[in-house]
């Protein structure tokens, strides 16, 4: 009966700690204000992520870019389209400098200097260093609502009905060349990169000031590159042929002891 009784009372304290902890999480929830990076499922990445830095841009193919299975392991002549759209979550970079990009969607490797970037937040940032400027915080009220830029006069809108949960600061600014104040934050509700007009937060019709030519997004020696292609090409041969030369091996073992063996049973019936 003791050990009934003991069997109880651990069974009814365990269920008081279940209530208290779920009691305090209701009470006082975790929030989270970092941005929450998902490691992607590939072979090579899972193997090499130590290697590989967090790139998270979307990139266009060029002329003459290829999928590789991983970097410097190409097995097939797959081409992405000229000025399809790639996103590249991550970049390794190898021995001699080279750097490939993961397709996540794809699940395949691309030479990053077979990709182009469209201008945005970092060469505009990098552009102007001089006239962005930290200042007194421009406070957003709950409900705000506003147009996110993909960076100032881009003449591209991000979003055209964004609006502030809860009272938001931002502390970052550009004043363009006709007189109109932006305002910047890295990161908002799960969006990066940030531009506001704080002179009219819901004027749709800003037009570009500049079109920008598109960037590689790795510039290096073109003969490399060539090399590279040419070796990775090469390569499909040296695992093509074992796999023929395996198929081979099998199917002439196949036929000497089974299907030889099982013809001269039946003869010598």
């Amino acid at each position: 009966m003791r050990k009934v009784h003991d069997g109880k009372r651990k069974a009814i304290l365990k269920m008081v700690m279940l209530v208290c902890i779920a009691v305090f999480v209701l009470v006082h929830p975790l929030s989270a204000s970092a941005d929450v990076i998902f490691e992607p499922e590939n072979n090579f990445y899972e193997r090499h992520s130590d290697e590989c830095s967090y790139f998270d841009r979307s990139c266009l193919a060029g002329a003459d870019t290829y999928l590789w299975d991983a970097p410097n392991l190409v097995t097939g002549g797959r081409k992405a389209q000229e000025g399809e759209k790639i996103y590249i979550s991550f970049v390794y970079t190898d021995k001699d400098g080279i750097e490939w990009g993961l397709a996540e969607s794809l699940d395949k490797w691309v030479l990053m200097a077979d990709l182009y970037l469209e201008y945005g937040t970092p060469e505009f940032m990098e552009e102007h260093s001089d006239e962005i400027y930290e200042g007194d915080p421009y406070l957003l009220s709950d409900g705000t609502v506003f147009v996110s830029w993909s960076y100032p006069e881009s003449g591209y809108i991000d979003q055209a009905d964004a609006s502030v949960m809860d009272d938001y600061e931002i502390t970052t600014f550009y004043t363009d060349p006709d007189g109109r104040l932006w305002g910047y934050t890295a990161y908002m509700y799960g969006t990066r990169d940030v531009w506001i007009c704080l002179s009219d937060m819901e004027d749709t019709s800003i037009p570009q000031r500049v079109e920008h030519e598109l960037i590689p997004a790795q510039e290096i020696d073109a003969s490399q590159i060539a090399a590279v292609k040419e070796s990775g090409q090469f390569s499909v041969i040296f695992l093509v042929i074992p796999v023929i030369i395996i198929a081979g091996i099998a199917g002439f073992l196949i036929w000497w002891f089974w299907i030889r063996q099982k013809r001269d049973r039946e003869v010598s019936r």
